[in-house]
């Protein structure tokens, strides 16, 4: 009883003023081979800002910025802001003829509001898979209903490589638009050089920017790791450079933990030089496998 009224006692109010938000510039960008380069441009905001879909069209989109991409065998395009599928939003600056090729260099510049920025990314090899094959989720499990993708995969010894596997499913529940990572998002061959290897893969990451407007059996269904008879499933295996794996270690580590209240923010790897920017200019070497269940 006594402790109870000590504790009771030091409690004081504490009444913090929060400074104002000051809004960064935020590039993703990403250029894959085959692929044309997209840009997305945004402005970041507090952590405690209250957001829907309305609110991130109206005042974080970016439309009226200059994007340029020039790769290292002189070409170079002006990419135009328009509809796109394969970002978050549907809209992003997209090029119309400029496509990513192997082990070539591809410069970012991006002109906005009096400022330039820019940023440099490789896209390697790409790199193919031993193989590839829907398997039990571990030993101690044996289930007709729910699968993971087991690839075998060998590593070139001659090589520095970074990794990242994703994948979309299309089933009768419903289908991704937007590719799902595993876990971890990224890694880099240090403990297994020259070697050939298992690896399990599984839907992770999945967005939940629609999830709002979805049921709660919808949004069972959509968020699940694993496959189920019915899937069709889409497997790309990606090689990047140094910068973008990173990137994405970084990035992917800040998305799982960030969430976190207790946790202090993890500073997120970037390769983009300007002021008060952030996000990164990615190349891919990617290959897409399908299963069909």
């Amino acid at each position: 009883m006594f402790l109870g009224v000590i504790v009771a006692g030091c409690q004081t109010e504490i009444d913090v003023e929060m400074p104002e938000y000051e809004p960064k510039l935020v590039i993703e960008g990403t250029i894959e081979n085959g692929q044309p380069a997209i840009v997305m441009l945004s402005k970041s905001i507090s952590y405690l800002a209250e957001i829907d879909l309305n609110y991130l069209r109206d005042h974080v989109m970016i439309t009226d910025a200059e994007v340029i991409v020039t790769s290292s065998d002189g070409e170079s395009e002006r990419l135009t802001f328009q509809f796109c599928p394969d970002a978050p939003l549907f809209f992003a600056f997209k090029s119309m003829n400029l496509k990513g090729k192997e082990n070539t260099t591809y410069t970012l510049t991006v002109n906005y509001a009096g400022e330039q920025y820019t940023a440099e990314t490789t896209i390697p090899s790409t790199f193919a898979l031993d193989s590839i094959r829907f398997d039990n989720p571990s030993e101690f499990v044996n289930s007709d209903s729910m699968r993971v993708v087991r690839i075998q995969m060998t590593d070139n010894p001659a090589e520095n490589n970074y990794y990242a596997f994703s994948v979309k499913v299309h089933c009768p529940d419903f289908q991704d638009r937007l590719w799902a990572s595993s876990v971890p998002v990224a890694f880099d061959d240090k403990t297994f050089n020259g070697l050939t290897f298992n690896y399990e893969i599984e839907r992770y990451g999945v967005s939940t920017l629609f999830a709002a407007a979805m049921s709660e059996e919808e949004r069972k269904a959509y968020s699940r790791m694993t496959f189920r008879p019915g899937d069709t499933v889409y497997v790309r295996h990606s090689q990047m450079d140094y910068n973008t794996y990173r990137f994405m270690i970084t990035g992917g580590s800040e998305a799982v933990l960030g969430s976190n209240p207790f946790t202090n923010p993890a500073p997120v790897a970037s390769n983009i030089k300007g002021e008060r920017v952030l996000g990164n200019w990615s190349g891919f070497a990617s290959a897409v496998d399908t299963l069909i269940w």
